[in-house]
């Protein structure tokens, strides 16, 4: 890759907003896979960790086509990404203090409405950052900082669980002390909001302040809700990464010879394991998404994901595990920034706010839906929920194959 190649693409913002969103998944990634312990921990069942993943995922995600709408319509998509990572310190702490599962589940999703809210300005903040040809790019490059942030975060509390171990007398304390270590280590990615620099502060095209929100919802392109259809019922498959953390736990349990500490020793690592795959392949899924199209890309993804599902229903090998986990971390990094820059290709300049709002949302109460679904099953027998996880999956395949979607907007 040139210099002058580079230049183009990794611009000021590109960097900050790839810093952003490392400090703020260093703190996410170190409580999401002691989450689903932690609610274990205070009685939660796996239907709770499903809805409660869900739910909070479909809390962000409702948010989102309102906050894209916003970003639109005024403009001011900087304040909207600095009171998004400002608001997680609060909800987090809360969490970290939690005595009941109850609690947790008011405040997860409290912790979710920041991603909410600065999910769509940020993304449509990343797509004007840069010429379009270079799009796929600066999303993997985002995808990269936000999962390397991951691997550290992970690997921070995989340390302070191992510290701790023998100072702290329960699995619930040591568990509370990485999710108030992570409220804290959430505040470091409010510092790189203040050198952002708003690219189209100015819209192209001003009749989009003086539209209301149903009328920006009838302006974006019918090749655009197609894409919907097709993310919405893989939405409802692509249930929450919590419920693979609490079946690695549940079935190292069965063991006999497992230690207190392995419990939650060998779900933090297969999940690093995880990010690390996820890091690497994100930058490659989204330079080949901009050389070869989005679709073969993001197809591959879908059919990774059932791939990973039906996998999860033939063994309970640990080591395998760690096989299926870097599948999964394949499947993300050709599904999620992806996703958000095929979306960004469907959509007019003056609607990607409300456009990747709106595919946020809908795929955000597909998830709720599909983690109530998933954890119901999981309770009846594992097998259950992952052949249904690679069921819808293989049928959105299908149906994305089979619609014919243009690669620009109209």
């Amino acid at each position: 890759m040139s210099k002058d190649s580079e230049r183009k693409w990794l611009t000021t913002n590109i960097i900050m907003m790839g810093l952003i969103s490392f400090f703020a998944d260093v703190s996410g990634e170190m409580m999401t896979p002691v989450l689903p312990l932690f609610i274990a921990a205070l009685g939660g069942s796996s239907l709770v960790v499903g809805f409660i993943g869900g739910f909070g995922d479909a809390v962000a995600n409702i948010v989102k086509v309102f906050s894209g709408y916003i970003a639109d319509k005024t403009g001011r998509r900087k304040l909207l990404i600095a009171i998004g990572y400002g608001i997680p310190f609060f909800a987090k702490l809360g969490i970290g203090v939690s005595n009941t599962w109850e609690q947790v589940l008011i405040l997860k999703p409290t912790e979710r409405l920041g991603k909410g809210i600065r999910g769509a300005p940020r993304d449509s903040l990343v797509a004007d950052s840069v010429e379009e040809e270079y799009r796929g790019r600066a999303f993997g490059f985002h995808r990269m900082m936000d999962t390397a942030g991951a691997i550290f975060g992970s690997f921070l509390a995989l340390i302070i669980v191992i510290a701790f171990s023998s100072t702290l007398t329960t699995e619930q304390t040591i568990l509370q002390v990485v999710i108030i270590v992570s409220a804290f280590i959430s505040l470091l990615a409010v510092i790189p909001i203040a050198f952002l620099t708003d690219a189209r502060e100015t819209l192209e095209n001003v009749s989009v302040r003086t539209r209301n929100f149903v009328e920006n919802l009838k302006q974006l392109p019918k090749g655009f809700y197609k894409f919907l259809i097709v993310s919405s019922i893989f939405g409802l498959s692509n249930f929450t990464i919590l419920l693979f953390i609490l079946h690695v736990r549940l079935v190292i349990g069965l063991d006999s010879t497992a230690s207190a500490l392995d419990l939650v020793v060998f779900p933090i690592l297969v999940f690093i394991w995880f990010n690390i795959i996820y890091t690497v392949l994100s930058i490659p899924f989204g330079t080949w998404s901009d050389k070869y199209g989005r679709k073969p890309i993001f197809a591959l993804g879908i059919a990774l994901f059932a791939i990973v599902c039906i996998g999860f229903t033939l063994t309970e090998n640990i080591w395998m595990f760690f096989a299926l986990f870097g599948l999964y971390g394949a499947f993300n990094a050709a599904n999620d920034g992806i996703q958000k820059a095929y979306a960004v290709d469907l959509l007019p300049n003056e609607l990607k706010g409300t456009g990747i709002g709106l595919l946020q949302t809908l795929i955000g109460l597909a998830s709720v839906l599909g983690g109530i679904l998933a954890g119901a099953l999981y309770d009846l027998n594992f097998i259950w929920m992952f052949i249904y996880g690679a069921g819808v999956a293989i049928i959105a395949l299908i149906l994305f194959l089979w619609l014919k979607i243009p690669l620009k907007h109209e």
